[in-house]
This record gives C-alpha cells, sequence and structure tokens, in this order.
C-alpha cells in the first residue's frame, strides 16, 4: 500500500497585501533568476524532518532583487500543490520557509515572476531518501528473460560484424572505425570505434549518447569520452548507418523517424512498442545488440576486457544501467541522470522516469503497463554487483530525481555512490567521478 505523504509547511513571515511594483525599464537588463537555499547537504532530509529554504531572486553576479512581485509555490513531488503565496520583494526580499513531508518522497519548489521577467527555476527537497523504493514491479522471471533473449539472438541472429576505417574521424592517437553488429527484426547497432594506436591491449570505455537524433562523431563536444591509450566505443541507439556528412545522417534519421516513429502513432522512439509484447520496445532489440557488440569487443586482441568501463548521460545513463546489467563484466560505470528509471510511479502519485508510459494513448496503457516492467531501469539495477557511481541533480525534471533514487537503491553493488548536485537540472554532470572511473591499474578485475 502507497501512503499518500502528511506534508506541512509555514512561512516566517505572515502573508500581507500585495502592492504591485514598478521595475523600471532598462535598454538591456540583466537576466534575473530564481534561486534556493537549502540548509541541508544536497536537500536531503530525513522522513518527518524539517527543510528550511530561503528563496529569492538576483543576477547572475549574486545581486539581490529587490523590485517586483514573484508568485512562490510547493508541490508534492508531482501535482499537487500544497503551498503558494504572492510575495512582494521590495518587502520581503529573502522568503524564508519551512517545509516537512513524513514519507520517503520529495517536495518541489517553484518561483514565476507575476511583474518581472524572472527566470523560472525548479528544485526539490528529498526525504528519506535511502527508504524510496520503485512502485514498478519487478517480475519474477525478469533476469531469466533478458538472459534469454541474450541466448536467443546468438541462436537466430549472427552478429555479422561490419567494420571500416573512419580515416577522417582519426586522431593523433588513435585508428577510427565504422563499426555495426547484428540484432533482432533485420537491425544493426551502429558506431564509433577509436583503437589506439601502437601495441598492446588497452582498456575501454564505452558510451550510448543522450536521447535525439545521435551522433556521427564525438569530436569536439565530448573530447572526455577521447582518452590517449584508451580505446572508445561509442553506439547510438538508432539503426542508421554513421557515414557520409552530418545533413546525410540527419536525412536518414528524418526518414527512419517518419517510417518507423510516426507511423507507430508516437511522438518518440522511446514510446513505441510497449501496448505490443514485451520484444516490441524500441529498446528491445538495441539493448541486446550492444550487449553483444561489447562481448565482440572484449574479445579482440587489442582489448583488455577486465578494463572495461560505461560513461554515459540521460538516454546514455539509462544504457549505463541496462548494460551493466546485461554484459556483466564492466570494471566500473559512472552513470549520469539515468532515463527509464520508475516508469509506473505515476500509480503512486509521484512522477514517473522519462518516456512515460502514462503518455501512450488510453487504449494502450493496460498492456503498456504489462510490459513496461521488463524495461524498467529500476528492474536492471537489481542484476548489477559493479561498482557503480551516479549523479543527478535535484532540480532534474527530464530523467526525474526521485526515480533515479529509487533505482540507485534497488543497485545490488556494494560499492555504489550517489551524489547529488543540489540546484542542478538535466545534464553532463560527472561531480568529480571522472578520476575514479579512469583509475584503472593494469590487473584490475571487473566488477562481475
Amino acid at each position: 500500500m502507497h501512503k499518500i505523504a502528511k506534508i506541512s509547511c509555514c512561512s516566517t513571515l505572515a502573508v500581507a497585501a500585495v502592492a504591485m511594483s514598478c521595475v523600471a525599464e532598462a535598454a538591456k537588463p540583466e537576466p534575473i533568476f530564481a534561486k534556493y537555499r537549502f540548509d541541508a547537504k544536497s536537500n536531503l532530509y530525513p522522513a518527518g524532518g524539517t527543510a528550511k529554504v530561503e528563496a529569492f531572486v538576483a543576477d547572475k553576479h549574486g545581486k539581490l532583487t529587490t523590485n517586483g512581485v514573484v508568485d512562490v509555490w510547493v508541490d508534492d513531488g508531482w501535482t499537487n500543490v500544497v503551498w503558494r503565496r504572492t510575495v512582494d520583494l521590495a518587502k520581503e526580499p529573502r522568503i524564508k520557509m519551512e517545509f516537512t513531508r513524513d514519507t520517503p518522497g520529495s517536495l518541489r519548489i517553484y518561483m514565476k515572476g507575476k511583474n518581472i521577467p524572472v527566470r523560472e527555476r525548479m528544485d526539490r527537497m528529498i526525504f528519506g531518501m535511502e527508504h524510496i523504493e520503485p512502485f514498478t514491479p519487478c517480475p519474477p522471471d525478469f533476469e531469466s528473460y533478458w538472459r534469454g533473449e541474450l541466448v536467443r539472438l546468438e541462436r537466430e541472429v549472427p552478429i555479422a560484424v561490419e567494420k571500416t576505417p573512419a580515416p577522417k574521424l582519426d586522431t593523433p592517437d588513435h585508428t577510427a572505425y565504422y563499426v555495426s553488429f547484428a540484432t533482432f527484426n533485420g537491425g544493426r547497432i551502429y558506431g564509433l570505434l577509436l583503437v589506439p594506436k601502437g601495441e598492446g591491449r588497452f582498456p575501454a570505455m564505452v558510451n550510448v549518447p543522450g536521447a535525439g537524433p545521435g551522433t556521427t562523431t564525438i569530436f569536439p563536444s565530448k573530447q572526455q569520452l577521447v582518452r590517449k591509450g584508451w580505446i572508445t566505443l561509442l553506439m547510438n541507439v538508432h539503426g542508421i548507418p554513421l557515414t557520409g556528412t552530418n545533413a546525410e545522417y540527419h536525412a536518414r534519421y528524418k526518414k527512419w523517424f517518419a517510417d518507423y516513429v510516426t507511423k507507430a502513432g508516437e511522438p518518440r522512439y522511446q514510446y513505441v512498442g510497449y501496448a505490443e509484447s514485451r520484444e516490441a520496445p524500441f529498446y528491445h532489440r538495441t539493448i541486446l545488440g550492444m550487449t553483444r557488440a561489447i562481448d565482440w569487443l572484449a574479445k579482440e586482441p587489442y582489448a583488455d576486457s577486465s578494463r572495461f568501463v560505461y560513461y554515459g548521460c540521460s538516454q546514455g545513463g539509462g544504457f549505463g544501467l541496462y548494460l551493466t546489467a546485461m554484459w556483466g563484466r564492466f570494471a566500473k560505470s559512472l552513470v549520469l541522470c539515468p532515463n527509464k528509471c520508475d516508469m509506473l510511479a505515476y500509480r503512486a502519485g509521484r512522477q514517473p522516469g522519462s518516456s512515460h508510459i502514462m503518455n501512450q494513448k488510453l487504449e494502450k496503457i493496460a498492456a503498456a503497463e504489462k510490459n513496461a516492467p521488463y524495461h524498467d531501469n529500476c528492474n536492471f539495477a537489481r542484476m548489477i554487483r559493479t561498482p557503480v557511481r551516479m549523479v543527478y541533480g535535484t532540480a532534474d525534471d527530464n530523467c526525474q530525481t526521485i526515480g533515479g533514487i529509487a533505482a540507485f537503491n534497488c543497485i545490488a553493488s556494494k560499492d555504489k555512490q550517489l551524489r547529488l548536485l543540489s540546484g542542478q537540472g538535466h545534464g553532463w554532470h560527472t561531480a568529480g567521478f571522472e578520476n575514479w572511473l579512469f583509475n584503472l591499474p593494469k590487473g584490475t578485475s571487473n566488477g562481475n
């Protein structure tokens, strides 16, 4: 049974009648932002504890705004507003509040300008973090189902590796190749492989990009994915060749989206297939194809399979959980704000993870809810015994933080850490864990 949290709050100042303030117009005014200060590190409180919060408006230099009127409100972590005030900043430039929640979960705080152009920003208080559990159930045959699907893929579909030189993507230290691997439904996994020049067996870093059209290159925006002396294997989720120009690739992506996603009647590829079967969702063939691709790389003579790591963000963070569970031999994994965590949380009155099942067409929801647990990262997390570091921003409402905490709590590894960054939204925030990830001396044993 999932109880509704008892939530209480108070303000240190009485609500007064609000007088609208006049704000002098400037030719090019400095942007001003909603800001929050919490009295606990990473906005973490015990269930039933009291969070003390200060809200204010300031520019990028920290200069306090003392004119204008704002709305401030708090919800229960999703749809129910539990507290709201309209505040005149001339009278109360620093809005001090206290909130409590007696069950594990979160409270989100927002601020919006009424007569001043405040850049809206959300943050959340998190209560009872270690007790946050997923609502999405774990099917009793979850692990045996996925292990069986890997066996079936090997039995029914030859891997048919293709490896083609990509000299335009060579670096002074690496030789580049386009690679691809067969998977179910006639599909292929396409990727970019960078192999260090010279003799020896090298450690490897595996990456899957965030959601969207993917990438044809990892230069220059993701330089942290290329390290001297390391193999890099980057794999896109779409079955689209990476070769050619960016314009040619994006034209192929646009056609693929129309042929596959639009025809399926869904707005995003992540939504496709849930109402049909466990095998129909888009990620099914991708998870399995990528797992066999990593296994192929581990057997290559230039690869040191005892020193493989995973590193990814958002959709790539989600695939970090998928692939760490499925391949099982990574030495370490660093997953940043992973998606697909607790997709059925809305049934418990919580904001669900990204790619919401609730966004399916109404007539499809019941069937989709039956199949979704087989693709939920909270359940893959239960299979993970690899050392894992996870990072979320407390203000992440894309791959929302509470589902990620639920997934973290499910990870079976004894060597795991979650770092929550107060005020950070969705994005590539490593929280200093890169040094940990790439510190793999020769002879390091893998996590499982």
